[in-house]
């Protein structure tokens, strides 16, 4: 008798976990950044997974990694799981001191991880730091809930200056394809809705007066990172100095808009939480790309 007819199928928390955060933050080695354990713990917990679904959940080549149709079919279930669980720990913890969760974009979760985790760590060395990366809104959604301690958002900014360099928008493109003419329409991969940045993927190029199609709709990081990989289209992404493996800046790309971090907090958020993050993604992307918002001022309606 198989394992699977003797036995039911059970797909644990901490697993499941590390299935959301490598496909919020676009592989395994920021997912173990966000969850602070070691990459092989990750890669373990997917292999784990997988021997509970009896099919495989993702691919790799290299360092890539991209999901297949049924790990996206789980990542679904994941969050929603993930979703219940964290809604009925909050409910029944009776320690909130104890733990500080950070919610956070997932398009800008490879800038924000890597800078926020060791200093909050640093900073709060008796306190079990989390990370809930999702969409702008249903982070926000989560911190009205209480089931956050802070938002980390993302928040096209206009009336900023254009950057070349350091935190910005760029519109990445595959290393190996060969980028469309420039008479050609380009193919676009974006986030389904709501996401802030598909509005104004499409506005940059229609402002541009060049024409552009949507080539795929996708739902996590990871699986868009890949797709832009595959020479499928461009992505419009929030990056740092370094860009993702196997990406470069797609030639001859309209400017993209500038792109600032909201931190936004609430009268439960403690004070020292909400400065040492402000002051840490101040220090890296610089202080007029950093906004410290009270959740009153910055209501659901306007992300």
């Amino acid at each position: 008798m198989s394992y699977a007819d003797d036995m039911p199928r059970t797909f644990d928390i901490t697993p499941l976990r590390s299935l959301v955060a490598v496909a919020c933050t676009g592989g395994v080695h920021r997912a173990a950044a966000s969850l602070m354990i070691t990459q092989s713990a990750v890669s373990q917990h997917l292999r784990k997974l997988e021997k509970e679904a009896g099919v495989a959940l993702v691919s790799r080549e290299g360092r890539r990694i991209a999901f297949t149709r049924d790990g996206e079919e789980l990542l679904a279930h994941a969050r929603g799981i993930l979703a219940a669980h964290d809604g009925a720990v909050a409910r029944f913890d009776k320690s909130p001191d104890t733990v500080i969760t950070v919610g956070a974009a997932q398009n800008s979760a490879g800038v924000i991880l890597p800078v926020a985790v060791a200093r909050l760590r640093e900073a709060f060395p008796d306190t079990e730091v989390r990370f809930h990366l999702d969409r702008n809104a249903n982070i926000r959604s989560l911190l009205e809930s209480g089931q956050v301690d802070i938002a980390v958002t993302t928040r096209v900014a206009p009336e900023l200056s254009l950057r070349s360099s350091g935190f910005r928008l760029c519109w990445l493109w595959s290393a190996t394809a060969a980028a469309p003419a420039p008479d050609a329409a380009v193919p676009l991969v974006v986030f389904s809705p709501p996401c802030t940045l598909r509005q104004p993927s499409f506005d940059a190029f229609s402002v541009s007066g060049r024409s552009w199609s949507v080539a795929a709709e996708i739902n996590d990081l990871a699986t868009g990172l890949d797709t832009v990989r595959s020479g499928a289209g461009a992505m419009l992404v929030p990056v740092l100095d370094r860009l993702p493996d196997g990406l470069i800046a797609l030639p001859g790309a309209p400017k993209p808009p500038p792109v600032q971090l909201g931190v936004v907090y609430t009268d439960r958020t403690r004070v020292a939480v909400r400065d040492t993050i402000a002051a840490v993604l101040a220090e890296h992307v610089g202080d007029d790309r950093v906004e410290l918002l009270h959740s009153s001022a910055y209501p659901l309606s306007a992300i």
